[in-house]
C-alpha cells in the first residue's frame, strides 16, 4: 500500500470512526494496522471503536500498544487512564497519568481527580479539581463535582458557592440539599419551589426506554423527599406529610414511609405512624448482628398483618422481646413491656443492657429457642395500638423501683463505684489527675448540694453523634456560671469511657489548669470535706450506670441512652438536644418542652450552636436550687 493511498484510507476510518460506524472501523484499522502495525493513531481509533462496542478489556489491550508507540501522547493516556478506571484498575489508571505532571492540560488533573475520588482520596481528589479550575475557570462539570466532594466532607461554604456558578439541574438540586445541611431552610424551600416544574408527572414519550422512564420518576420522588425533609426542619409539618405521601407513591420505598413515620410519630399522630414505622422491618438487616436470626424466624411477628391478629395470638404463648435498635431505644421501648398479654414473655438485649433488664423482666441469651412468636422492642407500641400520648407515656418508669432495697441517696450508693484513677493507670498517668480524685464521703450540710449526673458524648458509631455532642468544656462553663450565682452542687460523669479518650488534650489540660482555667468557678464555696469538679467513674456495663443515675438529683444529658435510662428510673432528665431532634422528644420546631418520653428537652434554636440550650439549662438550674 503506497504513502497515498494509506493516507486516503486513513482519511476513510477517521470518517468512518466521526461517523460511529464501529464495526466498519475495525475492518479498516485491522487491514491498516496489517500493513503498519506502528501507527499509535490506528491503534487508538480501533481501542475506542472496541470499547464503544463493549469490548473493554481489549480496548484497554489496544491503547497499551497505542501509548507504546506515542508515549508522550497525552490524549492517548487520557483515555487509557480513564477506560482503566471504569474497569477497577485505580493505581494503574494514577500510574498513566503520573509521566504527564505537572500539567497545564486540565483534562489530566480532571482524570487525576475521578480516580481519586473514586479511591476515597477525596482531599487529593479535591486537590486536582481545584488544579482543573486554575486552569479551566469556566469548567462547569469540575465545579460541579468538586461541590460534591467539598459536600462530603462537610465544607459547605464552599459546596454552596461552586454549586451556584453550576446552571444544571442536578447542581441546584444538590445546593438545595446542601442549604438544609447548614440549616438555611428558607434558602433550600425556595430553590426546591422553584424546581419543582422540572419534576412534574408526565406520561412515557414516544421512543422513551421504560428504563428512562423509570429513572425519571425516581427523580421525581427523590426531589420530594428532599423537599419534604427540608419542609419538616422548617415546621411545616402538614406540607411535608403531603410531600411524603407523594414521592411513596411515586416510587415505594422504604427510606421514605419511614420519615414519613417518623414525622406522624413526632406530632403524636401514633398508631397510623406506628403502623407506617413497620417498614422498617424490611430494610436490610446485617447478618453478623446477635439479633440477625430472629428477624429472619419463621416466629417473628411481621409474618402477621394486624395488631389485633397478633394479640389474640399471643395470648397463650409464649413470647421472645429482642432488641432492634440502639441500647436508647431497647430502654425506651421496653416500657411497653409489661402491657403486654400473654403466657411467658422472654427478654433479649444488648449485653451491656441484661444484668440491668435482669432485674426487671426474664433477660435470655442469644441461643435461647424456647418460644412461639418473637417481637422487636420497637414493635411493641404497634402490637399494641398505641394511639395517645397517654399511652406512650404509660409505665415510663418501669424502671424506679429495681433499686429499692438501697436508699438512693445514702452514701453506699457511690461508695460501690470505683472512681477512674484509682481503677485504671492510664487515668493516673494522664492530663486528667488534677480532676479525677478519690470521693470521700460529704459532712452532713443542711444546703445539700445537688448531685447532678452528666452524659456529654454521644456514641460515635450512632447516627447524628457529632451534632448531638456538646463539647465538655461548654458545659463545664455552663455549670461555673450557675456556682458563681450560689447553686450548690457536685458533678458526676456518667460516659463510660475515661475522658482523656473522648476529650481533645487541649480541653483536658484547661481542666486541670487551677490558676487560668475558665472553670475555676465551679469550685465554689465548700459545702462538703472536699472541692471537685467532677467524679469519673468506672462503669462496667449500664447496671452500674443505672446504679449511679439513682444516686443523683438530676441527670443532664445529651439525647441519649441515659437520657431514657434517668426517665425510666425516675431521675429527673434535662435533655440536651440539637436542632433536629429525635421523632422521640416531640415536633421539630421548640426549644423548651417536656419530651414524648419524658424529662424537660432543651434544644437548639440555631442549628449547631448551644449557647441557648446552656443559657436555659442555667435558668432550670438556678430554680433548682
Amino acid at each position: 500500500m503506497n504513502q497515498e493511498k494509506r493516507q486516503a484510507t486513513l482519511t476513510n476510518l477517521l470518517h468512518t470512526y466521526n461517523e460511529q460506524n464501529y464495526p466498519l472501523c475495525l475492518q479498516i484499522a485491522t487491514a491498516l494496522l496489517a500493513k503498519d502495525p506502528n501507527n499509535a493513531q490506528v491503534w487508538f481509533i480501533c481501542a475506542m471503536s472496541l470499547y464503544y462496542l463493549g469490548d473493554v478489556a481489549r480496548a484497554i489491550d489496544y491503547l497499551k500498544n497505542a501509548q507504546n508507540l506515542a508515549p508522550n501522547d497525552e490524549s492517548i493516556a487520557i483515555n487509557l487512564s480513564e477506560l482503566l478506571r471504569k474497569a477497577g484498575s485505580l493505581k494503574s489508571a494514577a500510574l498513566t497519568l503520573a509521566p504527564f505532571l505537572p500539567s497545564t492540560n486540565p483534562d489530566i488533573y480532571f482524570n487525576l481527580a475521578r480516580i481519586l475520588s473514586q479511591a476515597d482520596e477525596t482531599e487529593h481528589a479535591i486537590a486536582a479539581y481545584q488544579e482543573v479550575l486554575k486552569l479551566s475557570p469556566n469548567d462547569t462539570q469540575a465545579a460541579y463535582n468538586l461541590a460534591n466532594l467539598y459536600a462530603k466532607v462537610e465544607a459547605y461554604p464552599q459546596a454552596i458557592a461552586l454549586y451556584k456558578t453550576c446552571q444544571s439541574l442536578e447542581a441546584h438540586f444538590n445546593l438545595a440539599h446542601t442549604y438544609v445541611m447548614v440549616d438555611d431552610v428558607d434558602s433550600a424551600l425556595i430553590l426546591y419551589k422553584n424546581l419543582e416544574a422540572y419534576f412534574a408527572p408526565r406520561l412515557k414519550e414516544l421512543g422513551e426506554s421504560e428504563e428512562l422512564y423509570q429513572a425519571y420518576n425516581a427523580s421525581r420522588a427523590d426531589f420530594y423527599f428532599n423537599f419534604a425533609n427540608a419542609l419538616r426542619y422548617a415546621g411545616k409539618s402538614r406540607e411535608a406529610e403531603r410531600l411524603y405521601q407523594k414521592c411513596y407513591m411515586i416510587a415505594p420505598k422504604f427510606e421514605y414511609v419511614i420519615n414519613y413515620a417518623h414525622l406522624l410519630l413526632s406530632v403524636g399522630v401514633l398508631e397510623r405512624g406506628f403502623g407506617y414505622y413497620q417498614e422498617r422491618l424490611k430494610l436490610h438487616k446485617e447478618q453478623t448482628l446477635d439479633n440477625a436470626r430472629f428477624f429472619q424466624s419463621s416466629r417473628h411477628i411481621a409474618v402477621l398483618p394486624e395488631p389485633a391478629a397478633i394479640r389474640e395470638c399471643i395470648k397463650n404463648a409464649r413470647v421472645l422481646l429482642f432488641h432492634e435498635q440502639g441500647f436508647g431505644d431497647s430502654v425506651m421501648f421496653a416500657r411497653f413491656i409489661d402491657s403486654l398479654e400473654c403466657k411467658e414473655k422472654y427478654v433479649f438485649v444488648q449485653a451491656p443492657l441484661r444484668r440491668l433488664f435482669a432485674k426487671r423482666f426474664n433477660v435470655v441469651g442469644e441461643e435461647f429457642n424456647d418460644f412461639d412468636y418473637c417481637i422487636s422492642l420497637p414493635s411493641l407500641p404497634y402490637v399494641l395500638g398505641i394511639s395517645l400520648l397517654e399511652d406512650f407515656a404509660h409505665n415510663a418508669l418501669y424502671l424506679r423501683d429495681v433499686f429499692a432495697t438501697t436508699p438512693a441517696h445514702s452514701p453506699s450508693a457511690l461508695d460501690e463505684f470505683a472512681l477512674l484513677d484509682s481503677a485504671t493507670q492510664v487515668v493516673r498517668d494522664s492530663c486528667l489527675e488534677g480532676i479525677v480524685e478519690t470521693f470521700t464521703t460529704p459532712t452532713p450540710d443542711t444546703t445539700k448540694p445537688l448531685r447532678i449526673g452528666i452524659f456529654f458524648h454521644s456514641n460515635p458509631n450512632f447516627a447524628y453523634a457529632a451534632y448531638k455532642s456538646i463539647p465538655l468544656e461548654k458545659l463545664l462553663a455552663s455549670f461555673g456560671s450557675c456556682a458563681q450565682k450560689g447553686l450548690a452542687f457536685s458533678l458526676h460523669c456518667i460516659q463510660p469511657e475515661p475522658l482523656e479518650s473522648i476529650v481533645e488534650k487541649p480541653t483536658l489540660k484547661s481542666l486541670t489548669t487551677e490558676s487560668k482555667s475558665s472553670l475555676e468557678s465551679l469550685q465554689a464555696p465548700a459545702t462538703n470535706t472536699q472541692d471537685r469538679i467532677l467524679y469519673t467513674y468506672a462503669l462496667h456495663d449500664f447496671y452500674d450506670t443505672a446504679r449511679l443515675i439513682t444516686a443523683m438529683d438530676l441527670v443532664v444529658s445529651v439525647d441519649s441512652v441515659v437520657a431514657h435510662l434517668a426517665i425510666a428510673l425516675g431521675v429527673p432528665c434535662a435533655t440536651l438536644a440539637y436542632k433536629r431532634y429525635d421523632w422521640r422528644w416531640g415536633e421539630i420546631g421548640k426549644s423548651r418542652f417536656s419530651g414524648y418520653c419524658g424529662g424537660e428537652v432543651f434544644a437548639q434554636n440555631v442549628y449547631g450552636q448551644w449557647e441557648q440550650v446552656l443559657q436555659e439549662l442555667e435558668s432550670y438550674l438556678l430554680r433548682m436550687g
